[in-house]
């Protein structure tokens, strides 16, 4: 939260001093204030909060993740890889407050995307698995299931999930 209310401190820092040297002398000594405020503001609508938000939430801080990702206004403009965290923080929020449809169609917008790594697309996919699973969508569960497999993770809780998962679908013959 201090990154975040820092970067629109220092935005309104560069401009009102922008303004003032403007003022002072003239826009060839305040055009590098205004430069910098509109890399600023720009990071703002290119990236949002969703770095700050995902390692929330990876630290197990829900609540704060939910409130620092609700600070990302336009989530539509975040660049491909931002947008791809955006849904897949958005979705596992919306799990851990068991808002499953929610969640469910989050992390599907997510694997359209795609992640930067092969763990955070195998917790993906185990996470839409499961809820297939808990939904009696047995085909849908194995195939999500299938694809958290091919990720090859290297985390131990995921490959031990995977494993049961896999044993409860092998026992319904899927």
């Amino acid at each position: 939260m201090l990154y975040i209310r820092l970067k629109n401190i220092l935005i309104l820092l560069f401009i009102g001093l922008g303004v003032w040297l403007n003022l002072q002398f003239d826009i060839n000594v305040a055009w590098p204030l205004y430069v910098a405020a509109l890399i600023l503001i720009l990071t703002n609508y290119l990236f949002g909060t969703v770095g700050v938000a995902f390692r929330k939430l990876k630290s197990g801080k829900v609540k704060e993740a939910e409130t620092i990702l609700k600070m990302t206004k336009y989530p539509n403009m975040l660049v491909k890889t931002h947008k791809a965290y955006y849904h897949f923080t958005k979705g596992m929020i919306a799990l851990q407050h068991k808002k499953v449809g929610i969640g469910q169609s989050e992390l599907l917008k997510t694997m359209d995307m795609g992640l930067r790594t092969k763990n955070d697309e195998a917790l993906v996919a185990l996470n839409l698995a499961h809820t297939f699973f808990m939904q009696n969508a047995h085909k849908d569960a194995r195939k999500y299931l299938d694809v958290a497999i091919s990720c090859n993770s290297n985390d131990l809780m995921i490959k031990e999930n995977i494993s049961v998962l896999d044993k409860k679908l092998v026992a319904l013959n899927f």
